[in-house]
């Protein structure tokens, strides 16, 4: 298979070796390192005309009932009658790593700055249920799509996903990034460090000429040495095709990486490495399947994959 994606477009002319036992050892260093030197920064908001304490946690995408006593101590002195704001008062807001501020953040490459993926949206988000508690994923695209529509797939995807309670990270490339496989992985991995004992999943969202036409290819591909990539593999096609195919006929519809970049990058990453391909069909052996181009559409298909195949995890642990 060859990827005319985003692995030919941030690693021309690059060769990874295998370094697994080394990038680990320096990550969990560097980062042990950096979570006794760092603090978290206090976030603070002035409040305007018409907020009150629930407006401007909602805001802020916090669970009210959870962080509500907090903010009312960390702000008593400037809270007036038990819960009334003062216009103009700048106000503390508590930490809330589980808000959907800081559970769903977009990275931006190639300086790694960090921002919430909805993050002018926030007070529109609802928690449907804690069903993905404990899970981390992480939605590449490649933004040279002149449509946005991997984009717009990865955000309708990451919304679901948050709404269940997953920790989302974005992450988008251009074709003038500098970035190549070891920087990728290097930060993928400081992440997995960080969110260490959590279910973590890597997905690679690619398009080729998506948005030209009614109906679309879809093919997933997979390590062929990870049971874990051919387990979200087989899981996303079982929503995506339905009815149509069999779990004994799941061997034509998956494929396995086959050039170096791929295999490097997916044997070099802590999290499991799933690839999806949309669009115009590769020249692969592998079948695909053809679903309707609806971003929304798409988006929901990849969502119910991935929920299944965390529920199927969850069923045999219990």
């Amino acid at each position: 298979m060859e990827l005319d994606s985003i692995f030919d477009k941030i690693c021309i002319n690059h060769r990874l070796v295998t370094f697994n036992k080394i990038i680990s050892a320096l990550l969990f260093t560097c980062f042990s390192v950096l979570t006794l030197i760092s603090q978290e920064v206090q976030s603070t908001v002035i409040a305007k005309s018409g907020d009150g304490i629930f407006s401007l946690l909602r805001n802020e995408g916090i669970e009210i009932a959870k962080y509500y006593e907090e903010f009312i101590k960390l702000n008593e002195d400037n809270i007036k009658n038990g819960s009334h704001l003062i216009v103009g008062q700048e106000y503390k807001i508590p930490f809330a790593p589980d808000s959907f501020k800081n559970s769903g953040v977009r990275l931006q490459f190639p300086d790694e700055n960090e921002e919430a993926i909805f993050k002018n949206e926030l007070a529109s988000l609802k928690r449907i249920d804690s069903t993905m508690r404990n899970t981390v994923y992480y939605l590449i695209t490649n933004s040279g799509d002149s449509n946005n529509v991997q984009n717009e797939i990865a955000e309708r995807m990451a919304r679901k996903l948050l709404q269940r309670n997953a920790r989302v990270y974005l992450m988008n490339f251009k074709r003038s990034d500098s970035l190549d496989l070891l920087d990728l992985t290097s930060v993928i991995n400081k992440k997995f460090l960080k969110h260490k004992g959590h279910y973590q999943r890597v997905l690679v969202l690619n398009t080729k000429g998506l948005a030209s036409s009614s109906n679309t290819n879809v093919t997933v591909y997979h390590n062929a040495k990870s049971k874990e990539g051919r387990e979200l593999a087989d899981n996303l096609l079982m929503v995506i095709g339905k009815n149509r195919i069999k779990q004994k006929s799941l061997d034509e519809y998956v494929g396995v990486f086959k050039d170096f970049e791929s295999v490097s990058f997916a044997k070099n990453l802590l999290p499991t490495l799933t690839f999806v391909e949309m669009g115009k069909k590769s020249n692969s052996d592998t079948k695909s399947l053809k679903v309707s181009s609806n971003k929304k559409n798409i988006a929901n298909l990849l969502t119910n994959g991935i929920l299944l195949d965390y529920s199927k995890l969850d069923f045999e642990e219990n």
